[in-house]
Protein backbone atom coordinates (compact mmCIF):
# COMPACT_ATOMS: atom_id res chain seq x y z
CA UNK A 1 0.00 0.00 0.00
CA UNK A 2 1.78 3.09 -1.27
CA UNK A 3 -0.72 5.93 -0.84
CA UNK A 4 -0.66 9.09 -2.95
CA UNK A 5 2.30 11.46 -2.68
CA UNK A 6 0.16 14.36 -3.96
CA UNK A 7 -3.21 15.10 -5.47
CA UNK A 8 -3.69 17.25 -8.57
CA UNK A 9 -6.45 19.84 -8.32
CA UNK A 10 -9.45 19.06 -10.52
CA UNK A 11 -9.08 22.24 -12.61
CA UNK A 12 -5.37 21.56 -13.14
CA UNK A 13 -6.08 17.95 -14.08
CA UNK A 14 -8.65 19.03 -16.67
CA UNK A 15 -6.22 21.57 -18.13
CA UNK A 16 -3.58 18.87 -18.47
CA UNK A 17 -6.04 16.55 -20.19
CA UNK A 18 -7.28 19.20 -22.63
CA UNK A 19 -3.73 20.27 -23.41
CA UNK A 20 -2.96 16.77 -24.68
CA UNK A 21 -6.06 15.99 -26.74
CA UNK A 22 -6.68 17.36 -30.21
CA UNK A 23 -9.53 17.59 -32.61
CA UNK A 24 -9.91 14.53 -34.80
CA UNK A 25 -9.92 14.49 -38.59
CA UNK A 26 -13.06 14.68 -40.70
CA UNK A 27 -15.05 12.34 -42.92
CA UNK A 28 -17.95 12.53 -45.35
CA UNK A 29 -21.26 10.99 -44.29
CA UNK A 30 -24.77 10.88 -45.68
CA UNK A 31 -26.97 13.64 -44.31
CA UNK A 32 -29.39 10.90 -43.19
CA UNK A 33 -26.74 9.57 -40.79
CA UNK A 34 -25.40 12.91 -39.63
CA UNK A 35 -27.64 13.49 -36.59
CA UNK A 36 -25.49 14.41 -33.58
CA UNK A 37 -22.35 14.76 -35.68
CA UNK A 38 -20.31 17.97 -35.64
CA UNK A 39 -19.92 19.87 -38.90
CA UNK A 40 -16.37 20.19 -40.21
CA UNK A 41 -17.42 22.62 -42.95
CA UNK A 42 -19.67 25.60 -43.50
CA UNK A 43 -22.78 24.69 -45.46
CA UNK A 44 -23.89 27.19 -48.10
CA UNK A 45 -27.06 26.57 -50.06
CA UNK A 46 -26.91 26.62 -53.85
CA UNK A 47 -30.68 26.93 -54.25
CA UNK A 48 -33.57 29.05 -53.03
CA UNK A 49 -35.95 27.48 -50.52
CA UNK A 50 -38.78 27.42 -51.40
CA UNK A 51 -37.83 27.31 -55.10
CA UNK A 52 -41.02 29.11 -56.23
CA UNK A 53 -43.78 31.34 -54.86
CA UNK A 54 -46.34 29.04 -53.23
CA UNK A 55 -49.62 29.45 -51.43
CA UNK A 56 -49.58 29.32 -47.65
CA UNK A 57 -53.37 28.70 -47.44
CA UNK A 58 -56.27 27.15 -49.31
CA UNK A 59 -57.93 29.89 -51.34
CA UNK A 60 -57.57 31.98 -54.47
CA UNK A 61 -54.56 33.67 -56.03
CA UNK A 62 -55.37 37.30 -56.81
CA UNK A 63 -53.87 40.71 -57.45
CA UNK A 64 -53.89 42.47 -54.09
CA UNK A 65 -54.88 45.74 -55.76
CA UNK A 66 -58.14 44.11 -56.89
CA UNK A 67 -59.17 43.59 -53.24
CA UNK A 68 -58.50 47.08 -51.90
CA UNK A 69 -61.56 48.38 -50.09
CA UNK A 70 -63.28 44.99 -49.91
CA UNK A 71 -65.58 44.29 -46.96
CA UNK A 72 -68.49 41.99 -46.21
CA UNK A 73 -71.09 44.63 -47.02
CA UNK A 74 -69.26 45.64 -50.20
CA UNK A 75 -67.19 42.74 -51.54
CA UNK A 76 -64.93 42.80 -54.57
CA UNK A 77 -65.98 40.33 -57.27
CA UNK A 78 -63.40 38.47 -59.35
CA UNK A 79 -63.72 35.94 -62.18
CA UNK A 80 -62.24 32.47 -61.47
CA UNK A 81 -60.26 31.41 -64.56
CA UNK A 82 -59.12 27.98 -63.36
CA UNK A 83 -57.17 26.16 -60.65
CA UNK A 84 -53.51 25.42 -59.90
CA UNK A 85 -52.64 21.90 -58.71
CA UNK A 86 -50.02 21.03 -56.12
CA UNK A 87 -46.84 19.67 -57.70
CA UNK A 88 -47.76 20.81 -61.21
CA UNK A 89 -46.45 24.01 -62.81
CA UNK A 90 -49.34 26.29 -63.74
CA UNK A 91 -49.72 27.88 -67.17
CA UNK A 92 -52.34 30.31 -65.94
CA UNK A 93 -51.68 34.04 -65.53
CA UNK A 94 -53.76 36.27 -63.31
CA UNK A 95 -54.83 39.55 -64.82
CA UNK A 96 -56.93 42.42 -63.51
CA UNK A 97 -60.24 41.20 -62.10
CA UNK A 98 -59.24 37.52 -62.17
CA UNK A 99 -58.53 34.79 -59.62
CA UNK A 100 -57.14 31.24 -59.65
CA UNK A 101 -58.25 28.57 -57.20
CA UNK A 102 -55.39 26.77 -55.40
CA UNK A 103 -54.53 24.69 -52.36
CA UNK A 104 -51.80 25.13 -49.74
CA UNK A 105 -48.40 24.47 -51.34
CA UNK A 106 -49.50 25.07 -54.92
CA UNK A 107 -47.56 27.44 -57.17
CA UNK A 108 -48.88 31.01 -57.19
CA UNK A 109 -49.56 31.88 -60.86
CA UNK A 110 -47.70 34.76 -62.51
CA UNK A 111 -49.54 38.04 -62.15
CA UNK A 112 -50.90 37.21 -58.69
CA UNK A 113 -49.21 38.68 -55.62
CA UNK A 114 -51.54 37.55 -52.82
CA UNK A 115 -53.82 34.66 -51.83
CA UNK A 116 -57.21 35.22 -50.23
CA UNK A 117 -58.27 32.48 -47.80
CA UNK A 118 -61.31 30.51 -48.92
CA UNK A 119 -62.98 31.48 -45.61
CA UNK A 120 -62.87 35.11 -46.71
CA UNK A 121 -64.69 34.50 -49.98
CA UNK A 122 -68.13 33.52 -51.25
CA UNK A 123 -68.50 31.46 -54.42
CA UNK A 124 -70.99 32.92 -56.87
CA UNK A 125 -71.01 30.60 -59.86
CA UNK A 126 -67.81 31.31 -61.83
CA UNK A 127 -67.00 34.30 -59.65
CA UNK A 128 -65.93 34.86 -56.07
CA UNK A 129 -66.85 37.69 -53.76
CA UNK A 130 -63.76 38.77 -51.78
CA UNK A 131 -64.82 39.96 -48.31
CA UNK A 132 -61.49 41.37 -46.98
CA UNK A 133 -58.72 43.52 -48.45
CA UNK A 134 -55.26 42.01 -48.99
CA UNK A 135 -51.78 43.49 -49.05
CA UNK A 136 -49.17 42.34 -51.59
CA UNK A 137 -47.51 39.11 -50.37
CA UNK A 138 -50.38 38.15 -48.07
CA UNK A 139 -50.57 34.35 -47.60
CA UNK A 140 -47.73 33.80 -50.10
CA UNK A 141 -44.59 31.87 -49.19
CA UNK A 142 -42.20 33.66 -51.51
CA UNK A 143 -39.31 32.05 -53.37
CA UNK A 144 -36.22 32.13 -51.14
CA UNK A 145 -38.31 33.11 -48.11
CA UNK A 146 -36.62 30.41 -46.03
CA UNK A 147 -33.06 30.61 -47.43
CA UNK A 148 -31.59 32.13 -50.56
CA UNK A 149 -28.94 30.70 -52.87
CA UNK A 150 -25.47 31.64 -51.59
CA UNK A 151 -26.64 31.95 -47.97
CA UNK A 152 -24.71 30.30 -45.10
CA UNK A 153 -27.24 27.98 -43.50
CA UNK A 154 -25.12 25.83 -41.11
CA UNK A 155 -21.79 26.68 -39.52
CA UNK A 156 -18.66 24.60 -39.04
CA UNK A 157 -18.43 23.37 -35.46
CA UNK A 158 -22.15 23.00 -34.77
CA UNK A 159 -23.69 19.72 -33.71
CA UNK A 160 -26.41 18.67 -36.11
CA UNK A 161 -29.96 18.52 -34.71
CA UNK A 162 -33.14 17.10 -36.31
CA UNK A 163 -34.02 20.50 -37.80
CA UNK A 164 -30.53 20.76 -39.28
CA UNK A 165 -30.97 17.39 -41.00
CA UNK A 166 -34.20 18.78 -42.46
CA UNK A 167 -32.33 21.82 -43.76
CA UNK A 168 -29.71 19.61 -45.41
CA UNK A 169 -32.51 17.69 -47.10
CA UNK A 170 -34.25 20.88 -48.24
CA UNK A 171 -31.14 22.24 -49.98
CA UNK A 172 -30.12 18.88 -51.44
CA UNK A 173 -26.90 18.54 -49.43
CA UNK A 174 -26.72 14.76 -49.54
CA UNK A 175 -23.15 14.38 -48.25
CA UNK A 176 -21.77 16.47 -45.43
CA UNK A 177 -18.28 16.69 -43.90
CA UNK A 178 -18.21 16.05 -40.16
CA UNK A 179 -15.55 15.48 -37.53
CA UNK A 180 -14.80 11.84 -36.88
CA UNK A 181 -16.32 10.15 -33.85
CA UNK A 182 -13.74 9.32 -31.14
CA UNK A 183 -13.05 5.59 -30.94
CA UNK A 184 -12.68 4.66 -27.28
CA UNK A 185 -11.22 1.34 -26.08
CA UNK A 186 -12.43 0.19 -22.66
CA UNK A 187 -10.47 -2.31 -20.57
CA UNK A 188 -11.69 -3.72 -17.25
CA UNK A 189 -9.11 -5.05 -14.78
CA UNK A 190 -9.68 -7.36 -11.84
CA UNK A 191 -9.72 -11.13 -11.38
CA UNK A 192 -12.92 -10.78 -9.34
CA UNK A 193 -14.94 -9.40 -12.27
CA UNK A 194 -17.48 -11.41 -14.27
CA UNK A 195 -19.65 -10.51 -17.25
CA UNK A 196 -23.25 -9.40 -16.55
CA UNK A 197 -25.60 -12.36 -16.27
CA UNK A 198 -22.86 -14.72 -15.07
CA UNK A 199 -23.56 -16.73 -11.93
CA UNK A 200 -21.27 -15.23 -9.30
CA UNK A 201 -19.12 -17.22 -6.96
CA UNK A 202 -17.87 -16.06 -3.59
CA UNK A 203 -15.87 -12.82 -3.72
CA UNK A 204 -16.88 -12.22 -7.35
CA UNK A 205 -18.71 -9.17 -8.67
CA UNK A 206 -20.30 -8.11 -11.95
CA UNK A 207 -18.37 -5.88 -14.34
CA UNK A 208 -20.44 -2.69 -14.27
CA UNK A 209 -17.94 -0.12 -15.44
CA UNK A 210 -17.35 -1.46 -18.94
CA UNK A 211 -21.00 -0.92 -19.77
CA UNK A 212 -21.67 2.33 -17.93
CA UNK A 213 -18.51 3.84 -19.46
CA UNK A 214 -19.49 2.59 -22.92
CA UNK A 215 -22.86 4.27 -22.47
CA UNK A 216 -21.10 7.44 -21.37
CA UNK A 217 -18.92 7.35 -24.48
CA UNK A 218 -21.99 6.91 -26.70
CA UNK A 219 -23.81 9.76 -24.92
CA UNK A 220 -21.16 12.22 -26.08
CA UNK A 221 -20.79 11.02 -29.64
CA UNK A 222 -18.03 8.42 -29.29
CA UNK A 223 -17.84 4.78 -30.32
CA UNK A 224 -16.90 2.34 -27.55
CA UNK A 225 -14.91 -0.86 -28.07
CA UNK A 226 -15.06 -3.18 -25.06
CA UNK A 227 -11.89 -5.24 -24.85
CA UNK A 228 -13.07 -7.41 -21.98
CA UNK A 229 -11.77 -8.26 -18.51
CA UNK A 230 -8.08 -8.89 -17.78
CA UNK A 231 -6.32 -9.90 -14.56
CA UNK A 232 -4.34 -7.42 -12.45
CA UNK A 233 -1.03 -8.39 -14.01
CA UNK A 234 1.38 -5.99 -15.76
CA UNK A 235 2.05 -8.32 -18.69
CA UNK A 236 -1.69 -8.77 -19.36
CA UNK A 237 -2.28 -5.03 -19.23
CA UNK A 238 0.70 -4.29 -21.48
CA UNK A 239 -0.63 -6.75 -24.05
CA UNK A 240 -4.18 -5.40 -24.13
CA UNK A 241 -3.02 -1.77 -23.96
CA UNK A 242 -1.00 -2.19 -27.16
CA UNK A 243 -4.17 -3.46 -28.84
CA UNK A 244 -6.24 -0.65 -27.33
CA UNK A 245 -3.92 2.00 -28.78
CA UNK A 246 -5.51 1.40 -32.20
CA UNK A 247 -8.33 3.53 -30.81
CA UNK A 248 -8.25 7.30 -30.21
CA UNK A 249 -8.69 7.09 -26.42
CA UNK A 250 -8.19 4.32 -23.86
CA UNK A 251 -10.13 3.91 -20.62
CA UNK A 252 -8.78 1.45 -18.06
CA UNK A 253 -11.29 0.61 -15.36
CA UNK A 254 -9.82 -0.49 -12.04
CA UNK A 255 -6.23 -0.82 -10.90
CA UNK A 256 -5.81 2.94 -10.57
CA UNK A 257 -5.48 3.34 -6.80
CA UNK A 258 -2.36 2.82 -4.71
CA UNK A 259 -2.67 -0.79 -3.60
CA UNK A 260 -0.55 -3.82 -4.44
CA UNK A 261 -2.71 -4.76 -7.44
CA UNK A 262 -3.21 -1.22 -8.76
CA UNK A 263 -0.76 -1.47 -11.63
CA UNK A 264 -2.51 0.58 -14.38
CA UNK A 265 -0.69 3.91 -13.75
CA UNK A 266 2.66 2.10 -13.54
CA UNK A 267 2.10 0.42 -16.91
CA UNK A 268 1.10 3.75 -18.47
CA UNK A 269 4.25 5.36 -17.07
CA UNK A 270 6.34 2.46 -18.35
CA UNK A 271 4.96 2.61 -21.91
CA UNK A 272 4.47 6.37 -22.17
CA UNK A 273 4.22 9.46 -19.98
CA UNK A 274 2.07 9.63 -16.85
CA UNK A 275 0.75 13.21 -16.52
CA UNK A 276 -0.88 12.82 -13.10
CA UNK A 277 -2.00 10.14 -10.67
CA UNK A 278 -4.43 11.14 -7.94
CA UNK A 279 -6.97 13.97 -8.29
CA UNK A 280 -8.31 16.12 -5.46
CA UNK A 281 -11.80 14.83 -6.21
CA UNK A 282 -14.39 12.83 -4.29
CA UNK A 283 -15.44 10.38 -5.53
CA UNK A 284 -12.86 9.69 -8.21
CA UNK A 285 -9.64 10.54 -6.38
CA UNK A 286 -7.63 7.53 -7.62
CA UNK A 287 -7.70 8.70 -11.26
CA UNK A 288 -4.64 8.82 -13.50
CA UNK A 289 -3.98 10.17 -16.97
CA UNK A 290 -1.13 9.70 -19.37
CA UNK A 291 -0.08 9.63 -23.00
CA UNK A 292 1.05 6.41 -24.67
CA UNK A 293 2.17 6.61 -28.30
CA UNK A 294 0.33 9.88 -28.66
CA UNK A 295 -2.97 8.47 -27.37
CA UNK A 296 -4.67 9.70 -24.18
CA UNK A 297 -5.07 6.96 -21.59
CA UNK A 298 -7.31 7.37 -18.53
CA UNK A 299 -6.98 5.10 -15.52
CA UNK A 300 -10.30 5.17 -13.67
CA UNK A 301 -11.28 3.77 -10.30
CA UNK A 302 -12.87 0.34 -10.03
CA UNK A 303 -15.79 1.55 -7.92
CA UNK A 304 -18.61 2.47 -10.33
CA UNK A 305 -19.54 5.89 -8.92
CA UNK A 306 -15.91 7.04 -8.75
CA UNK A 307 -15.41 5.81 -12.30
CA UNK A 308 -18.44 7.66 -13.69
CA UNK A 309 -17.72 10.87 -11.79
CA UNK A 310 -14.16 10.94 -13.14
CA UNK A 311 -15.56 10.24 -16.60
CA UNK A 312 -17.91 13.24 -16.33
CA UNK A 313 -15.21 15.52 -14.95
CA UNK A 314 -12.29 14.58 -17.22
CA UNK A 315 -13.12 12.17 -20.04
CA UNK A 316 -16.36 13.67 -21.35
CA UNK A 317 -14.81 17.15 -21.87
CA UNK A 318 -11.94 15.54 -23.78
CA UNK A 319 -14.31 13.64 -26.08
CA UNK A 320 -16.25 16.83 -26.86
CA UNK A 321 -13.05 18.73 -27.70
CA UNK A 322 -11.92 15.93 -29.99
CA UNK A 323 -15.11 16.51 -31.99
CA UNK A 324 -14.60 20.25 -32.27
CA UNK A 325 -16.99 21.23 -29.47
CA UNK A 326 -16.42 23.16 -26.20
CA UNK A 327 -15.42 20.97 -23.23
CA UNK A 328 -18.64 21.78 -21.35
CA UNK A 329 -20.87 21.04 -24.35
CA UNK A 330 -24.28 19.63 -23.44
CA UNK A 331 -24.06 20.62 -19.77
CA UNK A 332 -27.48 21.72 -18.54
CA UNK A 333 -27.26 23.71 -15.32
CA UNK A 334 -29.99 25.11 -13.09
CA UNK A 335 -29.99 27.21 -9.93
CA UNK A 336 -31.58 25.57 -6.90
CA UNK A 337 -31.86 26.26 -3.19
CA UNK A 338 -30.37 23.65 -0.85
CA UNK A 339 -32.98 21.95 1.34
CA UNK A 340 -30.30 20.93 3.85
CA UNK A 341 -26.66 21.58 4.66
CA UNK A 342 -23.88 20.08 2.54
CA UNK A 343 -20.55 19.34 4.22
CA UNK A 344 -17.19 18.81 2.58
CA UNK A 345 -13.48 18.80 3.36
CA UNK A 346 -10.96 21.42 2.38
CA UNK A 347 -8.47 20.50 -0.29
CA UNK A 348 -10.70 18.47 -2.62
CA UNK A 349 -13.61 19.04 -4.99
CA UNK A 350 -16.66 17.18 -3.72
CA UNK A 351 -19.20 15.99 -6.31
CA UNK A 352 -22.45 15.77 -4.35
CA UNK A 353 -25.30 13.88 -6.00
CA UNK A 354 -28.64 15.62 -5.44
CA UNK A 355 -32.34 15.21 -6.02
CA UNK A 356 -34.06 18.26 -7.53
CA UNK A 357 -37.73 19.18 -7.35
CA UNK A 358 -40.00 22.22 -7.66
CA UNK A 359 -41.96 23.59 -4.75
CA UNK A 360 -44.04 26.78 -4.80
CA UNK A 361 -42.37 27.86 -8.02
CA UNK A 362 -38.85 27.38 -6.62
CA UNK A 363 -36.27 24.70 -7.42
CA UNK A 364 -34.94 22.83 -4.39
CA UNK A 365 -32.00 20.42 -4.17
CA UNK A 366 -31.27 17.78 -1.54
CA UNK A 367 -28.20 15.51 -1.33
CA UNK A 368 -28.78 11.78 -1.74
CA UNK A 369 -28.44 10.45 1.79
CA UNK A 370 -26.68 7.15 1.03
CA UNK A 371 -23.50 7.86 -0.90
CA UNK A 372 -20.18 6.18 -1.55
CA UNK A 373 -17.94 5.22 -4.44
CA UNK A 374 -19.59 1.80 -4.74
CA UNK A 375 -23.23 2.90 -4.28
CA UNK A 376 -24.39 3.22 -7.88
CA UNK A 377 -27.97 3.90 -6.76
CA UNK A 378 -26.72 7.25 -5.43
CA UNK A 379 -26.46 8.22 -9.11
CA UNK A 380 -29.55 6.46 -10.43
CA UNK A 381 -31.67 8.25 -7.80
CA UNK A 382 -30.02 11.60 -8.45
CA UNK A 383 -31.17 14.27 -10.90
CA UNK A 384 -27.77 15.94 -10.98
CA UNK A 385 -24.83 17.02 -8.87
CA UNK A 386 -23.36 20.01 -7.08
CA UNK A 387 -19.61 20.59 -6.97
CA UNK A 388 -18.21 21.88 -3.69
CA UNK A 389 -14.83 23.45 -4.59
CA UNK A 390 -11.52 22.62 -2.88
CA UNK A 391 -11.45 25.84 -0.83
CA UNK A 392 -14.90 25.35 0.72
CA UNK A 393 -16.04 23.24 3.69
CA UNK A 394 -19.59 23.00 2.38
CA UNK A 395 -22.78 24.97 1.76
CA UNK A 396 -25.38 26.03 4.31
CA UNK A 397 -29.05 25.14 4.07
CA UNK A 398 -30.93 27.69 1.99
CA UNK A 399 -27.96 28.64 -0.15
CA UNK A 400 -28.62 28.84 -3.90
CA UNK A 401 -26.23 26.58 -5.78
CA UNK A 402 -25.62 25.53 -9.37
CA UNK A 403 -26.78 22.01 -10.16
CA UNK A 404 -25.53 20.23 -13.26
CA UNK A 405 -28.28 17.91 -14.39
CA UNK A 406 -27.68 14.38 -15.58
CA UNK A 407 -28.79 14.21 -19.20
Amino acid sequence: MRGFARYTKLDDALKLVLSRVKRLGSEMVSFERALGRVLAEDVVTEIDVPPFDRSAVDGYAVRAADTFGARETKPKRLRVIGSAKIGTPTKLRVRKGEAVKLMTGAQVPPGADAVVMVEHTKLEGKRIAVLVPLTPGKNVSARGEDVRAGELVLRRGQQLRPQDIGMLASIGKLLVRVFRKPRVAIVATGRELRRPGTRLGQAQITDINSYSLAAGVASCGGVANLLGIIPDKPQALRRVLRKALKSDVVLISGGSSAGVHDIAPDVVAELGKLMFHGVALRPGGPTAFGIVRGKPVFCLAGFPVASLVAFDMLVRPALWVMQGLPPDWGCLRVRAKLACKVTSSLGRADVVRVRVWSEAGELLAEPIRVTGSSILSSMTRADGFVIVPENCEGFDKGRTVEVELYS
